[in-house]
């Protein structure tokens, strides 16, 4: 009996063990943002958590409340302490985190940016929404085509050390250069990123340059400024104003005629794609080519040498079809 009753004992415990080993095994994703609650990161999140529910994931997503680095780098340590599986970022400062993430990945996290990269670290792969060069001659060519090849332009974007945001000026300023040389950039200003602080950018590129034609916004952050200085100034008609926003964020801006277009992607599509990227990652399943992703429509492209992952082509927004999106 007391052999029995050990050989149960013991039978029961394994089981329980083997249980919570099971519940542990549980992959967890977790995201940091640039910046916590802006309608852009609200459909990442909204899209990552439909992927975390279909693939059995669990999912984290906690930004900064101002794209303030060294609050982001804070968060993105309390993940790596936590020991989540996989810690995604999309970097305010590239340099502030690099320490960080060389720390995650020796203690065995991983580490991938999504929406915004950093290069130079020691991130395993880039969850790319769209290619940089394409995003900023799109942009650029939808500008020109709405305005002429000599426009005066300003340019306003969050703060200075976002990377990707640089490297999507960069695209710009290369294609100004390349195909319209006439086009003149008449000033990059950079936010903290609130919308007064672009509203003042846009209002004083107006008063110095009465002849402006465009104003590019290079964050979702930047456009209600943008669009409300131009609304304020009168200037509908005048002014072509853009930006790298989300439909929702300049919904009323573009049915105004304040702002004529924006230039995005999907980001629910990219939230969904982190975590489904998290999720191989974690479970050691390198990508294929062009992956196929159940419960995304994108047309998903690995670029294995540059260790990118890209959801797709930029999409462009009009007063013809903002009103299909609601992200």
């Amino acid at each position: 009996m007391k052999s029995n009753f050990t050989t149960v004992t013991m039978g029961l415990i394994a089981a329980a063990f083997a249980t919570g080993a099971v519940a542990q095994e549980k992959v967890r994703v977790a995201f940091v943002p640039q910046i916590q609650g802006i309608p852009y990161y609200v459909a990442m999140e909204q899209g990552a958590t439909k992927a975390a529910d279909a693939l059995g994931v669990e999912y984290i997503q906690q930004g900064p409340t101002s794209t303030n680095s060294a609050d982001q780098l804070r968060i993105f340590e309390s993940f790596v302490n936590q020991g989540v599986n996989v810690v995604g970022v999309s970097p305010v400062d590239v340099e502030t985190l690099k320490p960080a993430i060389a720390k995650a990945r020796a203690a065995g996290i991983h580490v991938i940016t999504s929406d915004a990269d950093a290069a130079g670290s020691e991130r395993e792969f880039y969850v790319a929404q769209a290619l940089d060069q394409d995003l900023g001659y799109t942009i650029l060519d939808e500008m020109v085509e709405r305005t002429s090849e000599d426009a005066k332009i300003a340019i306003i974007s969050d703060a200075p050390t976002i990377a990707s945001l640089n490297a999507w000026i960069a695209a710009i300023q290369d294609r100004a250069k390349t195909r319209y040389p006439k086009l003149q950039i008449v000033s990059v200003d950079h936010t903290d990123g609130t919308a007064a602080r672009a509203f003042q950018f846009a209002t004083d590129a107006m008063t110095r340059n009465p002849d402006l034609k465009g104003i590019i916004g290079i964050a979702s952050t930047t456009c209600p400024g943008i669009g409300q200085a131009v609304e304020a100034a009168g200037r509908q008609e005048q002014i072509v104003a853009t930006g790298f926003c989300s439909p929702n964020t300049v919904k009323d801006y573009v049915l105004s005629g304040a702002m004529s277009y924006s230039v995005l992607w999907n980001p629910a599509d990219l939230g969904y794609l982190t975590v489904w990227a998290g999720k191989q990652l974690a479970d050691g399943k390198p990508f294929e080519a062009e992956p196929k992703v159940d419960g995304l429509e994108a047309n998903v492209r690995w670029m294995a040498d540059e260790k990118i992952l890209l959801l797709g082509e930029p999409a462009v927004f009009t007063k013809e079809n903002i009103e299909q999106f609601n992200f």
